[in-house]
């Protein structure tokens, strides 16, 4: 039977990020995706013009409220959050969490603190304060950027050292009874190289891939899918690490080729599913 995923998160009509680059990974992983806009734009702010709209979070909220109305949310294996459109939103997200367990108290909440990056932060005020405060405390697992990392735990994240450092004390602050993994995405470990580190409070595993010299829309929205849907599949974080890096891997690479503006996701699909090689994982603590 397929797991079910309600992805709380934003949409565009070109291209692929937010809800446009999770659920079609997750369907292809073999997920079934209830989809909750918190934002919809005709494309992703980054190519300078855009139109559309945030989503009241009255009606997020009403959204979630109507599929609980009609007694669904016990099927619900996972909650995904990611963007944001106002702070208040956050409010509908932990209503939609808090609904979910009420009928399946094993659904997992994953959480992707979408704050800024490199630096700055791009969302409106009064949001990363919400995510840090209202989303943080419910969630089993959080995959920050380091700028993301850093923001929450007041930490400044120079190295692999201190990415470890601060997601230790970010495990702490996740939900207590849940399986608190924090995945530190784009740690930089040389002048060419990244990590990503998968921590959890007894452990952490560490992957290793060259750095891109070009920036992507969408690649924390994908990662985050792709986690979540091989955590879904078999429970093994190493493993859903290695699997979802190889995955994304296959998509960046495909993009690189096509000098394309937006994730070539759609072609990669089957890639995703079957990633080989797997990205090489190690246990380090």
């Amino acid at each position: 039977m397929s797991k079910v995923v309600l992805s709380i998160q934003s949409a565009v009509a070109y291209g692929h990020v937010g809800n446009a680059a999770a659920q079609p990974a997750l369907n292809r992983l073999g997920c079934d995706v209830w989809r909750v806009d918190t934002v919809a734009f005709s494309n992703h702010p980054g190519h300078g013009a855009f139109t559309g709209r945030v989503v009241p979070t009255d009606e997020v909220a009403a959204l979630v409220r109507g599929l609980d109305d009609i007694g669904v949310l016990g099927r619900v294996d996972a909650v995904l959050s990611g963007y944001l459109g106002m702070a208040e939103t956050a409010g509908a997200v932990v209503d939609a969490v808090e609904r979910v367990r009420r009928q399946r108290s094993g659904a997992l909440y994953l959480l992707d603190p979408v704050i800024g990056d490199n630096g700055r932060t791009y969302v409106r005020a009064g949001v990363p304060e919400a995510i840090r405060d209202r989303l943080l405390p419910l969630a089993d697992v959080a995959a920050p950027n380091p700028f993301e990392l850093g923001w929450l735990t007041g930490q400044d994240i120079v190295d692999e050292a201190s990415a470890l450092a601060a997601g230790r004390a970010l495990c702490r602050r996740l939900r207590k009874d849940g399986p608190a993994i924090v995945i530190a995405t784009g740690v930089r470990q040389a002048t060419d190289r990244l990590a990503t580190l998968a921590i959890t409070r007894d452990g952490a595993w560490r992957a290793s891939a060259p750095f891109i010299a070009r920036s992507f829309s969408g690649t924390g929205d994908l990662f985050a899918a792709l986690v979540l849907g091989w955590l879904l599949r078999d429970g093994s974080i190493g493993l859903a690490l290695s699997r979802a890096l190889a995955g994304l891997t296959a998509v960046l690479q495909a993009t690189l080729a096509a000098d394309a503006d937006e994730l070539k996701l759609i072609d990669m699909l089957d890639r995703i599913a079957a990633p080989v090689p797997l990205w090489p994982v190690e246990q380090i603590v």
